[in-house]
């Protein structure tokens, strides 16, 4: 659920579009243009997320994994502190559906999550679970429903791992400007670089290594 405990995505869908291969279609180097290529997606959980808040703010507040007491026991979570942050706001519960919308309070939460919004959403869900189609965001198939009190929300936080823009370089991890030129003494490498879909330990490791070596071989030069 997002911040005012309307659900905005399905919950399978899978991560953010890189810049993979032929994701963009059609695709010119170097181009600005190719973002234009890029279809919105509405199972996209990142802008799904942030839209339809329209409270002057950026972004769209904290997003909540809402389950039950069956959830609990089917996936066998122990729902108590120290599994659960309860102290700094990350994790509630409550017996009905609008004591639990009604207990979200924490500093990033800008709106009160409305109960008669969560109730609607939850029982809205629970209809599509009995009819087996999701008619909202076409999750392949819902399975179970969200009815056995005690109920829990969970801040759900996205981990960000990738970057989608960043410095532009070359081979030699070497900064490039607006106009193709080589900026001499700038290098970059990791998620602060763009244009690679490779991250991590790997990615960092490896054009560190480059960069290194390049600003090494640079310095000896100058």
């Amino acid at each position: 659920m997002n911040m005012l405990g309307n659900r905005f995505y399905d919950e399978t869908a899978e991560q953010y579009p890189a810049n993979n291969y032929n994701s963009v279609d059609p695709y010119s180097y170097a181009s600005w243009h190719n973002a234009k290529n890029v279809a919105y997606n509405p199972s996209n959980f990142i802008n799904a997320a942030l839209a339809g808040i329209c409270d002057e703010h950026n972004g769209g507040g904290p997003i909540w994994a809402v389950f039950d007491a069956d959830a609990v026991a089917r996936e066998k979570w122990d729902p108590t502190p120290p599994n659960v942050d309860v102290d700094a706001g990350f994790f509630f519960s409550a017996d009905t559906l609008a004591g639990l919308a009604q207990k979200i309070v924490m500093k990033h939460q800008r709106r009160p999550m409305p109960p008669e919004a969560l109730e609607a959403t939850v029982a809205r869900y629970n209809g599509f679970v009995g009819a087996g189609t999701d008619e909202d965001f076409a999750k392949p198939k819902p399975l179970y429903k969200i009815a056995k009190p005690p109920f829990y929300a969970a801040w759900s936080t996205p981990v960000i791992h990738d970057t989608r823009a960043g410095l532009r370089i070359n081979a030699r991890c070497q900064v490039i400007d607006m106009a193709g030129q080589i900026i001499p003494g700038l290098y970059c490498s990791g998620e602060s670089a763009g244009g690679f879909s490779q991250h991590g330990l790997a990615r960092a490791t490896c054009q560190g290594y480059i960069a290194g070596k390049a600003a090494a071989a640079d310095g000896t030069r100058a």
